[in-house]
């Protein structure tokens, strides 16, 4: 699809590179996760998945592209997750963090409160992509509208700024954050 396509890429690009010093925890919608995986090939890359038969798929999918895959429990559990998953990230790879901020189960378009947390207990900014995809079909069955790229399409992929997540975000259950972070990704 990329192939056959024109793609228009706004934003700083250097961000995804792993030779740049700072990382990131990335967010992108779960509904577009098909379309960035050929666009992140290459980039160094940690994706979080679950561990159930979806977090399966998903998983290939990442190999596949090269990306380091950490699977994780679908319900919160004790929440020692999050300080494993925190250790990994920074000491394995220190590569950045990819989540699909709306999954693993929606609702669509609501930044889960788990991304937060991480971007925030990790020490890294969060950095907004969206794509805007001219020609794709939706998966209305889905709760998440995956949309599939057609080929010959016009592809824009904005990397926006990156915001910082402070404690002081997380006595209103980072609402504000969130909300301008939603408004750059559905831009």
């Amino acid at each position: 699809m990329y192939k056959t396509s024109t793609v228009e890429k706004i934003g700083n690009l250097d961000y995804l590179e792993a030779e740049y010093p700072e990382k990131f925890v990335v967010f992108i919608w779960h509904g577009d996760s098909y379309s960035y995986y050929p666009f992140l090939k290459g980039k160094k890359l940690n994706i979080v998945t679950t561990k159930n038969k979806r977090g399966g798929v998903i998983s290939r999918i990442s190999k596949y592209f090269g990306y380091d895959v950490m699977r994780l429990p679908d319900s919160a559990a004790d929440g020692n997750y999050i300080f494993q998953l925190k250790s990994q990230i920074n000491k394995i790879n220190n590569a950045n963090l990819l989540l699909s901020v709306d999954g693993p189960s929606g609702p669509e378009h609501e930044i889960k409160e788990f991304a937060m947390i991480m971007a925030l207990f990790s020490k890294r900014k969060i950095l907004p992509l969206n794509i805007d995809l001219k020609y794709s079909f939706s998966l209305k069955n889905r709760w998440d509208k995956l949309k599939i790229p057609l080929p010959f399409n016009k592809i824009t992929i904005r990397i926006n700024d990156f915001y910082e997540v402070q404690k002081k975000d997380r006595k209103e259950e980072f609402s504000s954050i969130k909300e301008e972070i939603k408004k750059v990704m559905q831009a």
